[in-house]
């Protein structure tokens, strides 16, 4: 018994504590998305991948170094990312008739060009962020549709939400355990 203590006294409590607190969060989000989709809840609400578009926006709000800029740099740029995923299937679709790939090209060249190029705007800075949010839009199908793009911004920004939530949280539980 002796032993377990002491490794666990070696392991970083604010790890432990985050880790305890994502668990419950993701498990609990995941639930609430297959309850929701077995309602059987249409158009335009339907919110298919809802649990991937969190998940992403967690991953967002981690990646962008947690806390306040975390959320900030993650809400603006997933979203502007979004936005950029529309404009490339726009260019594409409007070039497809011509040429297909001249459409894809020109469509995810302009738009990863334009991601990457927004950061010259200090709250745009966070490139992955704008990525994220792009391919969370592709992930849900890449239409223009009101469900697509609606579960795509909704979930990212849960995505969000739930980290900070889960920082938080994680840190009362290091506390608890005497970080």
């Amino acid at each position: 018994m002796q032993e377990a203590t002491k490794s666990v006294s070696k392991m970083n409590k604010g790890l432990i504590g985050v880790s305890i607190s994502v668990g419950i969060l993701a498990g609990s989000w995941i639930l609430l998305e297959v309850i929701y989709g077995g309602l059987g809840i249409q158009e335009p609400l339907n919110f298919k991948g809802i649990g991937i578009a969190g998940f992403l926006g967690w991953a967002t709000f981690y990646a962008a170094g947690g806390r306040k800029i975390g959320f900030r740099s993650g809400f603006a740029t997933n979203l502007t990312g979004v936005c950029w995923g529309v404009i490339m299937v726009l260019i594409w679709t409007l070039l497809v008739s011509y040429s297909n790939y001249l459409g894809a090209f020109l469509g995810v060249g302009i738009g990863a060009a334009g991601m990457c190029l927004q950061a010259h705007i200090k709250a745009l800075g966070f490139i992955p962020g704008a990525f994220i949010g792009c391919s969370t839009f592709f992930a849900l199908g890449a239409t223009i549709t009101t469900p697509v793009i609606l579960t795509a911004v909704i979930g990212l920004i849960i995505g969000l939400s739930l980290g900070w939530i889960s920082e938080a949280w994680g840190g009362k539980i290091a506390t608890q355990l005497g970080a």
